[in-house]
C-alpha cells in the first residue's frame, strides 16, 4: 500500500488530508467504495493524524516543486474535527511561516458544517481572517432528508440540521465567500435548496455525484 498522503494535488489546488474522522456517514461518500484511495492517493491515515508542522512542511515542499492555486482542507474526513490544527496551518500560511507559499494564497475549507455542534462554540467566526472560502455540504432544505442523506452520529441527529444552518450564517458573516453545496440525484428540491442558501447569506452550488473524473 502507498504511504498515506498528508497533502495531495487535484485540479489547480493542494488538498490537506487532516483527519479521517467524521461525525457523518453520508450515503454518497466514496471513501469506502474507493477503499480510501482518491485519484491514486492513499488517504487512509491509519489514525496517525499529521501535526500542523507536518502539514506546513508538506505543503511548502509541494509549492517549491510546483505552485498551486489554493490550499483546500478536504480529505476523507471532516477537517473541522481538528479545528485547532486547521487554524494553526492557516495561521502559519497567512503569517508567512509557510514560505515559499505566499501569504495571499487562497485557503478553502470543505465541511459538513457540524463544527459548531461538535465543539460547542462558533467555529465559523474563528476562521475569520484565516479562511477565504467555505463550501458547506448541506445537500437539502429538508431536515428529515438531511438526516437520511448525511446519516449523522446520533448526537447530532435531532438538531444537526439547524446547527449546520447556524454555521452557514456565521460563516457568511465572517468569511469572504461561502457556498452551500448539494449533490445532485438525491431527490432534492433544487429551487427550495437555492432559496435556503440565499436566505442564509450563501451561494448555492449543485454538483454531480462524485466519480473518478470529478473534483470535490
Amino acid at each position: 500500500m502507498k504511504k498515506p498522503s498528508i497533502v495531495y494535488r487535484y485540479g489547480g489546488g493542494l488538498y490537506v488530508n487532516l483527519t479521517n474522522r467524521c461525525p457523518n456517514s453520508c450515503v454518497f461518500c466514496v471513501r469506502n467504495e474507493w477503499k480510501m484511495d482518491y485519484h491514486g492517493n492513499n488517504l487512509d491515515l491509519g489514525g496517525a493524524e499529521p501535526s500542523p508542522e507536518e502539514v506546513v512542511a508538506a505543503a511548502s515542499a509541494e509549492w517549491a516543486r510546483k505552485p498551486f492555486g489554493e490550499l483546500v482542507f478536504c480529505g476523507y474526513g471532516e477537517p473541522t474535527m481538528r479545528i485547532d490544527a486547521l487554524l494553526a496551518v492557516a495561521r502559519a500560511v497567512k503569517g508567512g511561516a509557510a514560505a515559499p507559499i505566499p501569504r495571499g494564497i487562497r485557503i478553502r475549507v470543505n465541511t459538513n458544517g457540524l463544527a459548531n455542534a461538535v465543539w460547542g462554540r462558533d467555529v465559523a467566526a474563528e476562521m475569520k481572517g484565516l479562511v477565504d472560502s467555505a463550501h458547506v455540504s448541506l445537500n437539502t432544505p429538508d431536515p428529515a432528508q438531511w438526516a437520511a442523506l448525511m446519516r449523522p452520529d446520533e448526537r447530532w441527529a435531532k438538531d444537526g440540521f439547524e446547527k449546520v444552518k447556524d454555521f452557514i450564517r456565521s460563516a457568511a458573516a465572517s468569511l469572504p465567500e461561502v457556498y452551500v453545496t448539494a449533490v445532485e440525484g438525491n431527490g432534492v428540491d433544487a429551487e427550495a435548496f437555492k432559496a435556503l442558501a440565499a436566505s442564509l447569506g450563501a451561494r448555492p452550488r449543485l454538483r454531480p455525484r462524485l466519480s473518478a473524473e470529478d473534483d470535490d
